[in-house]
């Protein structure tokens, strides 16, 4: 049990840093009005398994916290969209054994909570927020089809959900 109590912890500790090295290599385009996340793409593991939920949360909060112009309003921002909608994503998937069913739950999830982003963005740097919001969903839609179309080639060779 120990171990693998270990191995969780280790396994979401790999995931945080691959989402603030992923936010570092592409921080010009993983913040502002117009955003491709490539990092998000890492969300579509909740598809798979629940257990990878606080490596996502923990990446996006420390990728915030080192990288975003806005400061600690993004952190904030980024970790309760980040935390409500996958945690949404997991109460609505607990029924769904559709794999393609349960990673358009995690996308729709996430995107749908960027309103929050297109508000922060509005407050602050005064951008439109209907268009921004648009904007803001089509760059997570791509992230999540990326990381979509990713992990099932890779779970075609690695069984994602028996990593943990």
């Amino acid at each position: 049990m120990k171990n693998k109590n270990i191995r969780l912890i280790t396994i979401n500790g790999v995931l945080a840093a691959v989402y603030v090295l992923l936010t570092m290599l592409f921080a010009s385009f993983s913040f502002g009005v117009i955003q491709v996340r490539i990092a998000t793409a890492l969300y579509q593991l909740i598809a798979y398994d629940k257990k990878y939920f606080w490596g996502m949360v923990l990446g996006v909060t420390i990728a915030n916290l080192l990288l975003s112009p806005l400061g600690l309003l993004d952190v904030l921002v980024g970790w309760g969209v980040t935390g409500l909608g996958l945690a949404l994503a997991i109460l609505i998937n607990r029924r769904i054994k559709s794999l393609v069913i349960r990673a358009m739950v995690v996308g729709l999830c996430v995107s749908f909570g960027m309103v929050f982003v297109a508000l922060e963005l509005f407050y602050i740097s005064k951008a439109p927020f209907l268009i921004t919001y648009v904007y803001l969903i089509a760059g997570q839609a791509v992230s999540q089809i990326v990381g979509y179309v990713l992990f099932a080639i890779i779970n075609t060779n690695i069984d994602i959900k028996r990593l943990v």
